[in-house]
């Protein structure tokens, strides 16, 4: 007989993700770009999730272990399917969950509200910052379960539904009674109510941009969240945006902030690249091991590693690391040390998920794959289409909340779906 010990039922895989230690820094140079924003970039994703805290906040008087998470997540899952439902099922950035939406009907609050139901990550992940610091809630902690809508996002709700009466009743109305009934219908009303491919109405629009402009007077974060939100306004695909100089919006602390960000963000995702370049070196070799003096005599990664030293010396050049330790300036430092072995050990290091270090051998981590391509994390939740951030002017290695406050932008503008799905010319055609 043989014995051992009992497994779970279903093994979870490694992320396939790469911090590289470097999570507080990135968060810290998001949060000096823009901050309050999060991982958002239109405004449907503020509506939704405030909407599903505001049914939460209805509901619990009767139902006192209604969680908002799961309300919210059952808000944005009925509206991807909607909108797909209208849209034939076609991918769209602003949609997540195509595939486990697809075939579902007859929808009800108890479907809605499982774990499993809708996507791992939803966008209402990238909404819990701007939720507090635009003031559509109240923060009994930084949980989302804790929030509690203010007057603010209860006139957001109204802002944003009072054009739309599914069966004769408000959208929040018919949403709490179809959680009590259990019986969800897809009517035309409550599909452009809810769906991310239908910009929010004009007053909920406006509503949104004052609450990202109030306070700047006083407030420094509100006033860079203001001067940025002025700056993105300026550019567009003709009168794109460099480094060349300073925005006047701008204040120079501001631009400095933004610059040096640019540059560490470049430094990081080069380090990145290194580090696929090394995994796919190393996938087809029967040992997959690779010392780490035998990887930078490899071509590939001896370009890697020339990239990455001027990207690390370009941003200690900036002399600006705003993040707590100088984080950043550690990490640069460990990309221009002497000797190329050094840097890589220096980079498996901090990876040791993908890849692992193993005295001077590199070894296969836990997530190691043999068709290595990975983006490093911003840990933002946002998920703007790479094919397409290419297209907003914005300078290059710029903090992503700068794309994505021009993306909102152009949604407050009632803009954002001519930019995501631009008319196709003549001459294209």
């Amino acid at each position: 007989m043989e014995w051992g010990l009992l497994g779970s039922e279903q093994l979870a895989g490694s992320r396939r993700t790469r911090t590289l230690g470097l999570g507080s820094a990135v968060r810290k140079f998001n949060h000096l770009a823009v901050p309050g924003l999060g991982g958002v970039w239109f405004a449907k994703q503020i509506f939704l999730a405030t909407l599903g805290v505001h049914i939460a906040d209805r509901l619990r008087p009767k139902y006192p272990n209604v969680k908002a998470i799961e309300l919210a997540n059952a808000v944005e899952a009925l509206a991807c399917w909607c909108a797909f439902r209208s849209n034939g099922w076609a991918r769209d950035s602003r949609l997540r969950g195509s595939q486990k939406l697809a075939g579902k009907g007859h929808l009800t609050f108890l479907q809605l509200c499982q774990p499993r139901f809708y996507v791992a990550q939803p966008m209402r992940m990238a909404t819990v910052e701007p939720l507090v610091d635009l003031g559509f809630v109240e923060p009994g902690s930084q949980r989302f379960n804790s929030f509690r809508c203010t007057q603010a996002g209860r006139d957001l709700v109204e802002a944003a539904t009072t054009e739309y009466r599914p069966y004769n009743a408000t959208v929040e109305d018919y949403l709490v009674n179809a959680y009590k009934d259990g019986t969800i219908k897809d009517t035309d009303k409550l599909r452009d109510a809810l769906s991310p491919l239908v910009a929010v109405p004009f007053d909920a629009r406006a509503l949104i941009r004052d609450k990202l402009c109030a306070g700047a007077g006083l407030n420094p974060a509100a006033a860079r969240r203001k001067n940025a939100l002025g700056w993105v306004r300026s550019v567009d695909t003709r009168n794109p945006a460099g480094w060349e100089s300073k925005p006047q919006v701008l204040d120079p602390n501001h631009w400095n902030d933004l610059r040096s960000g640019a540059w560490f963000f470049k430094t990081r995702d080069a380090a990145v690249h290194v580090l696929n370049t090394i995994e796919a070196q190393m996938a087809p070799l029967a040992t997959q091991r690779l010392s780490a003096d035998a990887a930078c005599e490899l071509s590939p990664v001896q370009t890697g590693l020339k990239a990455l030293r001027e990207d690390a010396q370009r941003f200690l050049n900036e002399n600006n690391d705003p993040t707590e330790g100088r984080v950043a300036m550690t990490f640069c430092h460990e990309c221009i040390e002497d000797g190329p072995a050094a840097i890589i050990r220096n980079l498996v290091k901090r990876d040791d998920r993908v890849l692992r270090l193993e005295g001077n051998d590199v070894r296969p981590g836990a997530a190691f794959s043999i068709r290595p391509e990975m983006e490093p994390s911003d840990e933002e939740g946002g998920d703007f289409g790479s094919d397409d951030a290419g297209r907003v002017p914005v300078p290059p290695n710029i903090s992503g909340r700068i794309s994505n406050l021009y993306l909102l932008e152009l949604d407050l503008q009632g803009r954002l779906e001519e930019f995501l799905n631009p008319p196709v010319t003549d001459e294209a055609a």
